[in-house]
């Protein structure tokens, strides 16, 4: 049975990288974004971020936000926003991306590509 989902905002699966910092950390980690709302994102990247611990996120088109992890598992975690944000202004979803279906490429094009 599933947890049932407690989120404010809806959720926008992504395919971008971003810097985090860490409270009392040095250099920023490079991370893949694997999702954003308006009040948080899931992060992965080789940071060992623990529950609580202040963050720092470099986003494009906004720029720098404070947050809270609120949840770390393995290379991945969960970061609360101290402020909410406007997560479209991020860069583009990957859902509302307009790619051409391979079987809409001409078979030419598609081997010339290989």
């Amino acid at each position: 049975m599933r947890k049932q989902d407690n989120r404010k905002h809806e959720r926008d699966s992504l395919f971008l990288v971003a810097e985090l910092r860490l409270e009392r950390d040095g250099a920023p980690y490079s991370v893949k974004l694997r999702n954003i709302s308006d009040s948080g994102l899931m992060a992965e990247g080789a940071m060992r971020a623990s529950r609580g611990r202040k963050v720092w996120i470099e986003l494009a088109n906004i720029g720098l936000i404070e947050g809270i992890v609120a949840w770390s598992a393995g290379d991945r975690c969960g970061i609360a926003f101290e402020q909410t944000i406007d997560a479209s202004q991020v860069q583009f979803p990957v859902g509302e991306l307009d790619l051409p279906e391979q079987q809409d490429i001409p078979y030419e094009e598609r081997v010339s590509r290989d």
